[in-house]
């Protein structure tokens, strides 16, 4: 198992929740790098959690997260979920405690 910080584990089990739809605009322009979702990525304050791609970019690299390419409305998005491994690792997590 991968080892993660607070901050990843944190947005992995975001992640994994059904209602959780995260996605980056990968359309050059104007909203380039414009992230939708993190709405609901907050603590239970209402307080948001601060969104770094670091993070992003670890549990793509520990094969946790993946991504695929999504066109709503015509401009090019992509769009990150779990990958199987990342799936197993948060039920891990969830017997564990």
């Amino acid at each position: 198992m991968p080892k993660l910080t607070k901050e990843q584990v944190r947005f992995l089990i975001w992640l994994s929740w059904t209602e959780t739809h995260f996605e980056i605009c990968r359309e050059i322009g104007y909203s380039y790098r414009k992230v939708n979702g993190l709405n609901t990525y907050v603590s239970g304050n209402g307080e948001p959690f601060k969104f770094d791609t670091r993070t992003l970019n670890k549990l793509v690299n520990e094969n946790l997260v993946t991504s695929e390419l999504v066109f709503p409305f015509g401009v090019k998005h992509e769009h990150y979920f779990l990958t199987e491994a990342g799936k197993f690792y948060v039920s891990i997590l969830a017997i564990s405690k």
